[in-house]
């Protein structure tokens, strides 16, 4: 197992050995920052739970799992679809003082939305999670990274071969269309907002647009976006990427201000972060309007 200690090692063996018996675990996987080789000393467990919507998973199984993990603590155990339609439901559990979450995971939706990437088409639910909802071809990330456990049918390895390579007509569609939303939001909207003094607005979206760069610049450096808190962080080591891009983005946003004249230069700031990275993009991007001739 991957950066696990020795004690963290033995309770996702146990719970892994445990999960085994739950009718309808077809698969389980170690995920999240300890896959990713990127745990800090508080993070948690993160353990995908995959099944089939023939076969679903019994969650009174689940239940009894956590119940009598060793030294288990009001685990809470959710229903399917109970968090919404893309994070599923899942589990918070501690176990001997580890926090420890379990993820469902379907598998025919696990399937859909990487036939659906390599077709360039993908989702994003903003109503999933904050702060900018649900990126569906996170799955694709989370599959790249995730480190099986129990896989008696070869499943997860097999899809895990799928996402080995970042699909090419993802990474078009999402570098046109959110280049085109950061375009648009600020041409059409951010700017009117600004000389009208109007702070929620004109920094809301200015976050949104700061939010579709980033996507841009995962697409672009054909990496997967698998969670928002080390977004920023991990643009540094892109081969392109603005200069500086987390630096200004945090004092862009810590500092977009009040008056109509400060929150137009925020404005053009983001304007800047815009421009060179549709300038990396090159010719993957192509304005759908010429905002410059009779646009809002």
């Amino acid at each position: 197992m991957h950066a696990l200690s020795s004690s963290q090692q033995e309770i996702v063996a146990g719970l892994t050995r445990a999960l085994e018996g739950v009718p309808g675990v077809q698969a389980v996987v170690l995920g999240g920052s300890h896959a990713r080789g990127m745990a800090r000393a508080d993070s948690d467990v993160d353990l995908g739970l995959f099944y089939s919507d023939s076969s679903p998973l019994s969650i009174d199984g689940v239940r009894e799992v956590a119940a009598r993990a060793p030294g288990s603590v009001n685990p809470f155990v959710s229903e399917l679809f109970e968090w919404g339609p893309w994070v599923n439901g899942g589990a918070w559990l501690q176990v001997d003082g580890q926090r420890v979450d379990f993820i469902y995971r379907s598998l025919e939706h696990v399937e859909r939305v990487i036939a659906d990437a390599f077709r360039g088409e993908y989702e994003l639910h903003f109503g999933q999670q904050p702060p900018f909802g649900y990126f569906g071809p996170t799955y694709l990330g989370e599959l790249d990274v995730a480190l099986p456990l129990l896989d008696p049918n070869g499943r997860v390895a097999a899809l895990k071969t799928r996402v080995a390579e970042y699909p090419e007509a993802l990474r078009r569609e999402v570098v046109q269309n959110f280049l085109w939303s950061a375009e648009f939001a600020l041409h059409a909207f951010a700017r009117k907002f600004a000389r009208r003094g109007e702070v929620y607005l004109t920094a809301s979206t200015i976050a949104r647009c700061v939010h579709a760069l980033v996507l841009v610049l995962f697409a672009f450096n054909r990496r997967h976006l698998l969670n928002d808190k080390t977004a920023l962080e991990e643009t540094a080591s892109f081969a392109a990427c603005p200069a500086d891009f987390r630096r200004r983005v945090e004092a862009l946003l810590a500092n977009v201000g009040e008056s109509p004249a400060k929150l137009e230069h925020s404005v053009g700031l983001t304007r800047a972060l815009f421009e060179e990275t549709a300038a990396l993009a090159a010719d993957l991007y192509s304005p759908k309007h010429d905002l410059a001739e009779g646009g809002p």
